[in-house]
């Protein structure tokens, strides 16, 4: 693609954004070919790179340069990653069991010899809501990282992370949880991520045995806020207001 027609449909793409508060500072360059990427209101992607297929990103959400999105298929809403974080990383990508571990040689092979390709399905992997993941992270594809959760800077993520964790090292272990077992019941039953930033700053965030009092009685809607739609080679981008 040459630069005047990609510097055409960057500028398509960053309106379309714009109406619904999202950013994708990296524009089409981004994203891989024959790929749909969905944005709900306020996302925020900073220079970052998308390998996925089908990608949908929750309200909110705010990925930092340097990060890498691969094999995944869902980030929710109200989540912080930090900078050079992968997440999706094909496990078979470097075969130990070769001549050479080589990806762009083993490539190269099963190009050439498409026998000896795997043929198991790439997983994907999915991240909850209010997940935290700190810088350099590499998180492997087939993997849930589970609401709440929080991952240490420079982690080796290999399995299931559970709702509300802490998790650091290579390869990672729970160091405990934020909170006790029943206020981490009533926070994944409250859905509370489907509340505006406006709705939650009036209530008790900084205690969230409080917040849920708060909640009693209260059923949080499910919301449906805006979104955009992308894709890549052949480009389109839609928008489909808040319902």
């Amino acid at each position: 693609m040459n630069f005047l027609r990609r510097s055409v449909l960057d500028r398509q793409l960053k309106h379309s954004l714009s109406r619904n508060k999202c950013r994708l500072d990296s524009g089409i360059r981004g994203l891989r070919k024959d790929m749909e990427l969905t944005l709900e209101y306020g996302v925020k992607l900073h220079q970052i790179k998308i390998n996925a297929s089908k990608l949908s990103i929750g309200a909110y959400t705010d990925i930092v340069s340097g990060s890498e999105l691969q094999n995944v298929s869902s980030i929710g809403r109200y989540c912080s990653i930090a900078r050079n974080v992968t997440i999706g990383q094909n496990r078979k990508s470097h075969p130990l069991s070769w001549l050479s571990s080589h990806s762009g040689l083993v490539g190269l092979r099963q190009r050439q010899s498409p026998a000896t390709s795997t043929h198991e399905e790439v997983k994907q992997t999915v991240v909850g809501h209010d997940v935290w993941i700190g810088m350099d992270v590499l998180i492997l594809e087939g993997v849930t990282i589970g609401t709440g959760a929080v991952i240490g800077a420079q982690s080796l993520i290999t399995k299931d992370v559970p709702p509300y964790a802490i998790v650091t090292g290579s390869p990672g272990k729970v160091q405990r949880y934020r909170f006790e077992p029943h206020i981490i019941d009533g926070l994944l039953a409250s859905q509370w991520w489907n509340l505006t930033p406006h709705q939650l700053a009036e209530l008790p965030i900084e205690d969230p045995e409080a917040l849920l009092d708060a909640l009693k009685g209260f059923v949080v809607p499910d919301s449906h806020p805006g979104k955009v739609v992308v894709r890549n080679q052949p480009f389109a981008v839609d928008y489909h207001a808040a319902q």
